[in-house]
């Protein structure tokens, strides 16, 4: 985004927050937004013609983003506290329950029955009583409306039977009533005492599994019943940076744990790479480099502090020395694939500047050798693969790549855990999109490179301009198995199971393996076990390594109730790819049930 000739005039400014897009805006119009906090530093603009960057990193917001920065940070002591209570860290008092909130049976409308007993016609009183003229009258009238009384005495015996039996039944109900309402407001009670702890131990326990998501709710779960103890906060401070995106609550938590003494040398650069990670996310990369200079200090080679300084150098366009920073991590590890991403990611923008691309034959050997591995950003570095050959006139390679890319699973991302300690987001399809949009621009456009192209629109949720293009594909290759995988998958993406299941039982698609992981995801949504099973077992014949194939199976033996071998499912997927998410939530549900 070039920012030196801008009008502040012109309404050219997206802003995107959370999920929504909003604008277009003037250039005023969104410093203004800022300063009243209708939007936020770490919400992302760009111009109509641009690309998308954080606020706090745009040159032209510098100015109103430090002055939050500024105001953020002399606030006082007590006010970070009491923010921390109303966001996460709330006590909340145990409030007596007065009469009023016993419940109290409705009344019942009963009617208003004579229940004297009836006289005893057995004995009669034969006393001589005299009668006047008018006494005379009213016993004849006595008589008279006594005809049938035998049937009156046993009208009445039933309506008072039914009458004890209503009296009875509503003070059962009562009953009922008194006791449901002591037993809830017990556990009531017993929660708010017991509570905290079991939620704690159960945040820090899903932290430690990498459910992120989980451990984050239990956390603020428990945070409302009491404030936690600092070392509690400590803990969970990083799951609040990298999950929550409170950078500065879990930045200020940090601090002040560190200069508390006897703190172990592992917990010390944890600090730092928390706090790192924290000035990154705000946009404050000097701080964020001189803190981790002070990790780096206590431990030269961790390798998440030089995931991040190279990082940090990505972000200022130092796109040689970040190059050879990622370059010189993954020889040293070759097992991070954050380290190939960010070196495919520099090294294609340091190409563009070069005179020879050639130099990128070597991160083409690094990609294909790595992509086998792992599914982590599989899809994500064979993006990298088509634009590379792209930039180097290779329209083999790129052809070939393009099919390796449709011969994936699409939206996978989601699927995998990151590291907190790593600012990983520059990995996001936000920042891909271009790349996918360049190499479809650089080459002659055909009906894979469209699908590949709307895949790269799907994973920003562009679903209407996926559709657009994707038709166009289907219209000049109808008969195409990656172009009809890639329709199946938009057809699944936005709900339209059984149109997705008809295109995957097409003879075209036979051949195609990414046919049945997809299948067998949508039989899990649709929770046909049977589906399911004959899917994943198909795959499960050629690759016993894939995690998808596993939790599959593993998902279809819960499903039978074979939790042994459901267990075993879950086991060797883990050992194959020990950060896919699913199989982490199903473990976690198998051990806990």
């Amino acid at each position: 985004m070039n920012g030196d000739n801008v009008s502040s005039s012109e309404k050219n400014w997206l802003v995107k927050s959370s999920t929504r897009i909003l604008g277009p805006f003037t250039l005023a119009e969104v410093t203004e937004q800022l300063r009243t906090k209708q939007i936020s530093i770490i919400d992302e603009v760009r111009q109509t013609d641009g690309r998308w960057s954080y606020i706090r990193e745009n040159k032209l917001y510098m100015d109103i983003v430090k002055n939050i920065r500024e105001e953020q940070d002399n606030s006082s002591e007590q006010t970070m506290t009491q923010s921390i209570a109303h966001h996460t860290m709330t006590r909340t008092d145990i409030l007596p329950i007065s009469d009023e909130m016993t419940l109290t049976p409705p009344p019942v409308s009963v009617p208003n029955l004579d229940l004297t007993p009836p006289p005893i016609r057995d004995i009669k009183d034969v006393t001589p009583v005299p009668q006047s003229p008018a006494s005379r009258t009213a016993a004849t009238a006595a008589v008279t409306k006594s005809y049938g009384a035998s049937g009156d005495a046993r009208l009445q015996d039933k309506i008072r039977g039914k009458s004890n039996i209503m009296r009875w039944a509503l003070m059962g109900a009562a009953v009922v009533v008194v006791g449901v309402v002591f037993v809830v407001l017990t556990q009531k009670d017993k929660n708010k005492t017991l509570g905290y702890d079991e939620l704690m131990n159960q945040a820090l326990r899903y932290k430690s599994l990498g459910l992120y998501e989980k451990s984050l709710e239990s956390f603020q779960r428990a945070s409302k019943l009491k404030e936690p103890d600092m070392e509690s906060q400590v803990q969970m401070a990083t799951v609040l940076i990298s999950e929550d995106r409170q950078s500065l609550m879990g930045r200020r938590i940090l601090e002040r744990a560190l200069v508390q003494e006897n703190r172990s040398r592992s917990e010390i650069v944890d600090a730092y790479l928390g706090i790192a990670v924290s000035y990154m996310m705000d946009g404050d990369l000097k701080q964020a480099e001189d803190t981790l200079q002070k990790a780096i200090g206590h431990e030269p080679f961790n390798i998440s502090a030089l995931l991040n300084l190279a990082i940090i150098q990505l972000k200022k366009g130092n796109y040689g020395e970040a190059m050879r920073d990622f370059d010189s991590i993954y020889r040293k590890n070759p097992g991070s694939v954050l380290a190939l991403f960010g070196k495919a990611m520099a090294s294609v923008e340091y190409a563009k500047t070069s005179n020879d691309p050639n130099f990128l034959s070597t991160l083409v050997g690094d990609i294909k050798a790595n992509i086998q591995k792992t599914g982590y950003l599989r899809q994500e570095l064979l993006l990298f693969l088509v634009y590379t050959q792209s930039l180097m006139g290779d329209v083999d390679g790129v052809n070939r790549a393009v099919v390796q890319f449709l011969a994936e699973m699409p939206g996978q991302a989601r699927n995998y855990i990151h590291p907190l300690q790593v600012e990983w987001r520059f990995t996001q399809w936000d920042y891909l999109e271009k790349y996918c949009a360049e190499a479809f621009k650089k080459q002659p456009p055909h009906a894979e490179l469209k699908a590949l192209r709307s895949i790269c629109l799907m994973e920003v949720n562009r679903d209407s301009d996926a559709s657009k293009i994707l038709q166009e594909a289907l219209a000049e290759a109808p008969k195409d198995p990656y172009v009809l995988i890639t329709q199946a998958s938009y057809l699944s993406k936005v709900g339209r199971l059984p149109e997705a299941l008809a295109i995957l039982k097409m003879p075209e698609l036979s051949q195609i393996s990414v046919k049945n992981l997809l299948m067998g995801d949508i039989c899990i949504t649709t929770q046909d076990i049977a589906c399911a099973q004959a899917s994943y077992t198909h795959i499960y014949t050629t690759d016993k390594r894939s995690a998808p194939t596993l939790y599959g199976l593993a998902w279809v033996m819960m499903k039978n109730n074979n939790r042994p071998m459901a267990y075993d499912y879950v086991r060797a997927g883990l050992q194959a790819e020990p950060n896919y998410l699913p199989l982490l939530e199903l473990r976690d549900q198998l051990e806990s049930e």
